[in-house]
C-alpha cells in the first residue's frame, strides 16, 4: 500500500502537478467569497478527476499489466485509490475551511459548504472508480464529462451559483443529513462494488 502510495504521489508531481494549485484556487475562492460556493463545488469537481487521471496513467503507461506479476491484491490496488479520494476530501474540507473563515463566513454557512463539497466529492469518485475499472479510461471519461455537465448546468442555470445554492439548503439541514448519509453509504458501497470488477479484470486479464 505504501508503495502504491508512493508511486501514485510522484506520478501526480511529475505529471499532475496542476491539479494542485487550481484546487486550492477554486475551493479557497469559494471559502473566501461571500456568494462563492459553486466555485469551491466546481474545483471539487475539478480536481476530483485527479484520481481518474491516476487510473488513466496507469492504463497508458502499461502499469496494470506490470501489477498482474506483481503480489498486489485488487482490494489493496483498489482500495489505495480510494485512500487518495478521502485525502482529496479532506484536503477540500481543510482549504474551504481555512478561507470561509478568513472570509468571515458564519459558521452554519461553513457548515453547509462542507456538507455539499463532501457530497460534490463522494458523488464523483463513487461513479468515477468504479466505471473506470469496468469500461477503461476512454469510455469512462464520457460518463464524467456528462456527470459534471450536469452538475455545472445545475449549479450555473437551477441555482445561479453559490447564493441559490445555499438558499436550496437553507431551513432543510435534516434533509440536508439524510442525503448525506446515503451518498456516503454508496461511496463506500462503491469501495466494495470497485474491489469485485478489479478482482474480476485480474482474472479475466
Amino acid at each position: 500500500m505504501k508503495g502504491l502510495l508512493y508511486k501514485d504521489g510522484i506520478v501526480l508531481i511529475r505529471k499532475f502537478r496542476s491539479y494542485l494549485p487550481m484546487f486550492v484556487l477554486f475551493v479557497g475562492m469559494g471559502g473566501l467569497m461571500p456568494d462563492g460556493m459553486f466555485w469551491s463545488v466546481y474545483g471539487v469537481m475539478f480536481t476530483a478527476t485527479m484520481v481518474s487521471s491516476l487510473m488513466a496513467d496507469e492504463e497508458n503507461t502499461g502499469w496494470n499489466d506490470t501489477a498482474s506479476y506483481l503480489p498486489l491484491s485488487a482490494g489493496t490496488q483498489v482500495s489505495e485509490k480510494y485512500i487518495i479520494s478521502l485525502i482529496c476530501i479532506v484536503g477540500f474540507i481543510v482549504v474551504y475551511t481555512a478561507a470561509a473563515f478568513i472570509g468571515g463566513k458564519p459558521s452554519a454557512e461553513i457548515i453547509m459548504g462542507i456538507t455539499s463539497i463532501i457530497m460534490t466529492s463522494e458523488i464523483i469518485f463513487l461513479l468515477s472508480l468504479p466505471t473506470t475499472i469496468l469500461f477503461g479510461v476512454q469510455k469512462s471519461g464520457l460518463i464524467r464529462l456528462a456527470v459534471t455537465g450536469v452538475l455545472v448546468f445545475f449549479g450555473v442555470v437551477i441555482l445561479q451559483g453559490g447564493r441559490g445554492f445555499l438558499d436550496m439548503l437553507s431551513g432543510k439541514e435534516n434533509m440536508v443529513i439524510i442525503i448525506l448519509l446515503a451518498v456516503t453509504v454508496l461511496y463506500f458501497l462503491s469501495w466494495y462494488i470497485s474491489i469485485i470488477l478489479k478482482e474480476r479484470k485480474m482474472l479475466n486479464h
